[in-house]
């Protein structure tokens, strides 16, 4: 892995003013929040108080219940016999005393009863172990006539407008539901329960002012469906695909919190004392962003060994008003650079008012500094300078970089930051850390290190799993850990490894995950811990994390003696999640599946007695267009042909193919595109002009620099910059250039050759692809996906000036330009920045179909990948996989993501546990996160005393 330690570009630099979206600048204002209130609920979601923006009063209320509901669930009530729901009086309070309350005292009462139905305590149905008779009534006491106040009438005209049918306040969004599931159970359609899940998430949400009388209706009918047994938690379970993972609602409406690995670092890193802390989550559940809320208490300093992920860090830092500062490519503090808003001391520019020059020796406001690995030092004595060390935190993101290497020239560095490390506060966060037990010299070493305070080694792992990203092999099949072996004692490895190793619960399949657990549990496959009954009380039980450590559980606890007949029957029942498109061939032409009448004949030696039929001939089961029989689809390439057959299997969003030899795989794309000669020579043509076109352009603009540089030292009477002379001299200085170059006669040779210049960026053929070639192009989908289903097929939406930008780059592969009319850009360490930029611009917007990217590109990509390919060259460590998995379903809605293996080799790997010893990483931390100079002999760690060499001279 190539990764750079140099000074920010000016493209970086300007990328990172960009404001992040308003969604992600809600998310970062959460977790700045959560530093001070670790249980933050934020809901942006409108109930109807919140929709006309207007004060809480109990008369409105009232008003508004019965002017959308009152009438509608009375009809209710009366068409599903709900004989509980009672609408005379209020339930412990009597009419006349409610009809002579004042406004203030019922706002108060139903403030008091609406905190009470909004525990989600009390919201989550919780099964009563004995109810009265009285207890199962339901009073509904709604005021009529209600008399509102002038200013009230006024603003509820509002609400005139609102189509209740369509509508996504709240309250409209939880009848609907209601009303849905007692017309399904009326019906005896068991989706009902569909409508009750969904029911039983939405009222725990934080939604402000939900209206009291329709959730205590809705929670009371279920309270009651629940007493009565009539809620079937196996079928939630097994039907947990679309009442989960693709019920759109959940997400929609839910809550905006902080994970719980975030809430724990917040609580650790208040505590009074030294700190190593083992950060272990999951990949895109926000890690790289907790330096935002660490900053509400502490200086952070942010190390991380991939650059772009400093870089996304601080365009959110920047987004969110903090004041960063940047080491990169840093020998000494000199070379810090701070954002505007950290600076202290600046010049102004007299002409725009702006800063103009900044003194970025003064770092006193600076709250977080990002840096490489190679200038943590110094970006620890500048902090140092104006902080004291128990006041600043260390956020090492992804320490593990490297460590798969043997040697890199990266570990002496890492070996020279930890040995002077004066911080005594440090995270290490990675999704694939190792764990406490695997760093015993590492934490014996920082113990020893700091002792002016209490040392606290403090773990926080997380397996936060609010989304599914199955894992799918060469042939089209869903890998779970109970397809693996057909060994009982090898399954059971396999399962305490993923005991071992949460994070691996996104990765299963929440569908074969239901169908397994409840398989082994119909059939008394399982021993008494993972039986049903043990694990599900009620419907607030069933989670998609619950349901995965279910399945877990239950493979954990199968029989031995019963191990054959599951791995058999679930064997025998395989199905493929991504069946080969057998409708076409590699080239395009149509596969025809043909079946005609057999050929027969007689076969007599008598024209009277008949002897019986033969088969004469017999017709081939599979032909093609042409002639010749079609081949199967071959072992392990399933899903392969992206440009073409099986591009509309790629959906919802874009597809990075992760792979060490990028041109190699950039080739295939090409090859397989079936683009034809002609049209191919045609772009080669248009691209070998422009390159033509792109050599003048570039001699020019040498020469046009060059003379504009003459003319302003010609001016100036030096060979200096006269803006350099003094801030009022500069100033008129540079006015006086400004006006002489702009002079007609100073101005005719340098305005000829702008002239020659812009005629020659017109000159710029621009190359453009018929949509039949285009990956999931609706003409590109007719040829290659007819009759299939093509929904959410994805495709890329590049517009012709990006197009034509890269037609003028002269440092890119011909090839790469012709991918980008594909709708497919490449990501790897190459010369062209300006092509980095734009793919970094195309991917961020998600207008691109498929990323192709090396190895460099497996840690911390921040881009919204929907599916991913794992190449057979990639050789990776179990933590290596691990990374390169969580570049894919980051974002944060639930669409169909998969994570597609060339070799499956890969797979087992993922799945073996592997001892400390075996684990490259574990060994080379211990090693480098070390001041002692320890090696490993084979069994153990040895120190040795570090021996200079010395010259003979």
């Amino acid at each position: 892995m190539d990764l750079k330690q140099v000074k920010l570009s000016k493209s970086e630099w300007e990328s990172i003013e960009i404001p992040v979206a308003n969604q992600e600048k809600q998310v970062l204002d959460l977790i700045i929040k959560g530093y001070n209130d670790v249980n933050i609920r934020i809901n942006k979601t409108d109930s109807l108080f919140m929709f006309l923006k207007i004060e809480f009063s109990s008369d409105i209320e009232d008003h508004l219940y019965n002017k959308y509901f009152a009438d509608k669930m009375k009809a209710l009530v009366k068409k599903y016999k709900l004989e509980f729901i009672k609408f005379e009086k209020a339930r412990g309070l009597s009419q006349k005393k409610h009809h002579t309350s004042s406004s203030k005292e019922r706002d108060k009462e139903k403030e008091a009863e609406r905190e009470k139905m909004e525990n989600p305590h009390l919201a989550g149905l919780q099964v009563k172990e004995e109810v009265r008779e009285e207890d199962e009534i339901c009073y509904v006491d709604i005021v009529s006539n209600v008399k509102l106040k002038t200013k009230d009438v006024i603003r509820l005209s509002r609400s005139d407008n609102i189509d209740e049918n369509v509508s996504n306040i709240y309250e409209f969004v939880l009848f609907r539901h209601f009303q849905d599931m007692l017309s399904e159970m009326s019906s005896n359609n068991k989706h009902w329960l569909f409508h009750y899940y969904t029911l039983s998430r939405l009222l725990t949400n934080n939604v402000d002012k939900v209206n009291a009388h329709l959730r205590r209706i809705i929670v009371a009918v279920m309270d009651y469906y629940e007493r009565k047994e009539v809620v079937d938690l196996k079928y939630i379970i097994e039907n947990a695909y679309e009442f989960i993972e693709r019920n759109s609602n959940l997400l929609k409406y839910s809550d905006m919190s902080l994970y719980q690995h975030q809430k724990d670092i917040f609580n650790a890193i208040k505590r009074p004392s030294n700190k190593l802390i083992l950060y272990i989550a999951p990949t895109g559940t926000g890690k790289t962003l907790t330096p935002l809320g660490i900053s509400e208490g502490h200086r952070v300093i942010f190390v991380c060994a991939a650059r772009h992920v400093g870089l996304a860090l601080a365009r959110s830092a920047i987004s969110a008003g903090k004041k960063i500062a940047f080491a990169f490519g840093c020998s000494s503090a000199e070379d810090i650079r701070l954002h505007y808003f950290a600076a202290a001391d600046y010049t102004i520019d007299r002409r725009s008012g702006g800063i103009r020059k900044v003194d970025n020796s003064n770092g006193i406001k600076v709250e977080i500094i990002i840096c490489d690995i190679r200038s943590y030092l110094p970006a620890m004595f500048y902090m140092l300078a104006f902080n004291k060390a128990n006041d600043i935190v260390v956020q090492w993101d992804e320490p593990t970089i490297t460590l798969d290497y043997k040697d890199h020239v990266l570990h002496s560095v890492i070996k020279k930051n930890w040995s002077e490390n004066l911080i005594p506060n440090i995270i290490l966060s990675s999704a694939t850390l190792p764990k406490e037990h695997e760093l015993t010299q590492t934490i014996a070493d920082f113990r020893g290190k700091f002792t002016n305070r209490q040392n606290d080694i403090v773990n926080i792992v997380s397996h936060d799993c609010k989304k599914s990203i199955p894992l799918i092999d060469n042939n089209g099949y869903v890998i779970m850990p109970h397809k693996l072996s057909a060994k009982y004692d090898d399954t059971m490895i396999t399962a305490r490894h993923c005991e071992d190793n949460l994070t691996l619960l996104r990765y299963f399949d929440l569908k074969e995950a239901a169908e397994f657990s409840l398989y082994v549990e119909k059939y008394d496959y399982v021993n008494t811990p993972a039986k049903f009954y043990r694990n599900f009380a009620n419907v607030s039980d069933i989670t998609m994390e619950s349901i995965k450590l279910y399945y877990l559980k239950a493979l954990k606890n199968i029989k031995p003696e019963s191990w054959n007949a599951v791995y058999t029957a679930f064997g025998l029942g395989k199905k493929r999640r991504i069946s080969p498109n057998t409708t076409v061939d590699p080239t395009g032409k149509k596969i025809l599946k043909t079946r005609s009448v057999e050929n027969t004949g007689f076969s007599s030696s008598s024209s009277i007695g008949g002897s019986g039929l033969s088969r004469m001939a017999s017709t081939n089961a599979t032909t093609s267009t042409t002639a010749n029989t079609v081949a199967a689809e071959p072992t392990g390439s399933c899903a392969i042909y992206i440009t073409t057959k099986d591009a509309y299997t790629l959906t919802d969003g874009p597809t990075i193919f992760l792979a060490n030899d990028v041109q190699k795989i950039a080739k295939f794309c090409i090859q397989q595109a079936n683009i034809p000669a002609s049209v191919m020579k045609s772009i080669m043509e248009k691209i070998e002009y422009n390159n033509a076109i792109n050599e003048r352009i570039s001699s020019i603009e040498s020469d046009l620099e060059f003379e504009e540089e003459k003319l302003k030292n010609s001016i100036c009477g030096t060979s200096g910059d006269i803006r350099k002379e003094g801030k009022s001299k500069g100033k008129i200085a540079g006015d006086i250039i400004d006006r002489m170059l702009s002079s007609e006669n100073n101005n005719l040779k340098l305005r000829k050759m702008r002239e020659t210049l812009e005629d020659l960026k017109n000159m710029i053929k621009g190359a453009t692809l018929n949509d039949v070639f285009i990956p999931n192009k609706l003409a590109h989908l007719d040829v290659w996906a007819e009759n299939l289903n093509t929904k959410g097929a994805f495709t890329s939406n590049i517009d012709e000036a990006t197009i034509a930008s890269i037609m003028l780059l002269k440092d890119v592969d011909d090839s790469w330009k012709v991918l980008l009319l594909l709708g497919i850009g490449v990501f790897t360490e190459h010369k062209s920045i300006a092509y980095t930029e734009i793919m970094k611009n195309l991917a961020d917007k998600q207008l691109l179909y498929l990323i192709i990217a090396d190895s460099d590109y497996i840690y911390g990509t921040n881009y919204q990948f929907c599916h991913g390919y794992l190449s057979k060259d990639l050789n990776m460590t179990q933590e290596k996989i691990i990374q390169a998995l969580g570049r894919i379903g980051r974002n944060n809605i639930q669409q169909e993501y998969s994570a597609r293996f060339r070799d499956n080799e890969q797979i087992k790997t993922l799945f073996t546990s592997f001892k400390s010893e075996d684990k490259p990483e574990v060994l080379n931390m211990n090693i480098l996160f070390n001041t002692a100079n320890v090696r490993w002999n084979g069994s153990e760690y040895q120190e040795y005393e570090e021996v200079s060499e010395v010259s003979n001279e």
